[in-house]
């Protein structure tokens, strides 16, 4: 019997412990609202885009011209969208709530909280190694199946007491940061380091930027990165199991997570009516590719 190869990365581990079904949506039939994506995901996306060009030019050797690059990067970026549409979901202005809270970022707002950014940590003392790195690594092998786990890392940084891998995280609200994530675990299991950074970006305009810029390590023992290591070899293996069956039950207990499932109306269905529902509200797009084509 041939051995079975099986790529993970944190989106389908924790997709996949959170509902099978939605596994089977997003990953094997890539169904994508045909809203959009949403605008939490496009200002964070964007976010990310002045990020990159910022640290990637500070990396290269050039940080006098890294806040240019970041804003070429980031102006092309807000023309073009994550799909090359533009963003369908993020206005030029903020948008509010009639209680008053922050309902939709505006790209001028993401551009105001980058060089906010810029200026807080204008004497920042880490060294940006690599950027957007795409790393790989087997962590489980027997005579049935290979694990290869994957991430796309931020930033991988020298912060004068060591070499650590960075998570850029924006947010509308303050949010305590959980170290029960499987791609915080995953980084530091591919970079072989106890610790991962979380750089806290908050979109809050009444904050100062004391209180909205925070970087959080999150440190792991040993023990906890073993157990995490089995708990994903055994997903894996539920994933080749769910594949070869071609059966996907739903998880009730996440409908109502975050806002609601996307596909809640789709599952609300009679049987006979959600291939009916599914065309009427999503449309198929590129399938996931944790590597953005990088190998």
């Amino acid at each position: 019997m041939s051995k079975k190869n099986v790529i993970m990365d944190s989106q389908i581990a924790s997709t996949l412990m959170s509902c099978e079904r939605l596994t089977d949506f997003k990953f094997n039939h890539n169904l994508q609202p045909i809203s959009g994506k949403g605008n939490s995901l496009e200002a964070g996306w964007l976010l990310h885009q002045f990020l990159e060009g910022y640290y990637r030019s500070i990396a290269a050797g050039n940080k006098i011209e890294a806040l240019d690059k970041a804003m070429q990067l980031g102006t092309q970026s807000i023309k073009e969208g994550m799909d090359g549409n533009g963003l369908e979901n993020t206005p030029v202005e903020n948008e509010k709530h009639p209680n008053g809270q922050l309902s939709r970022v505006g790209s001028a707002h993401v551009i105001d909280t980058f060089l906010q950014y810029v200026e807080f940590y204008r004497n920042d003392p880490w060294v940006p190694l690599e950027v957007e790195k795409v790393m790989s690594k087997v962590i489980y092998e027997d005579d049935d199946m290979r694990l290869l786990w994957k991430a796309k890392l931020d930033l991988i940084v020298d912060t004068n007491q060591g070499i650590f891998p960075v998570d850029h995280k924006s947010m509308k609200q303050n949010r305590e940061t959980l170290s029960l994530n499987n791609q915080f675990m995953g980084q530091c299991v591919l970079n072989g380091t106890r610790m991962v950074i979380i750089n806290k970006i908050g979109f809050q305009s009444s904050l100062k930027p004391v209180d909205k810029f925070k970087r959080v390590p999150i440190n792991y023992s040993l023990p906890r990165l073993l157990e995490w290591m089995d708990i994903t070899v055994y997903q894996a293996k539920r994933l080749i199991m769910l594949n070869e069956t071609g059966y996907w039950p739903p998880n009730f207990t996440h409908c109502d997570k975050f806002n609601g499932c996307i596909f809640r109306g789709v599952c609300e269905s009679d049987p006979s009516m959600r291939q009916e529902e599914i065309m009427l509200r999503f449309k198929v797009g590129e399938p996931w590719d944790i590597s953005d084509g990088e190998d």
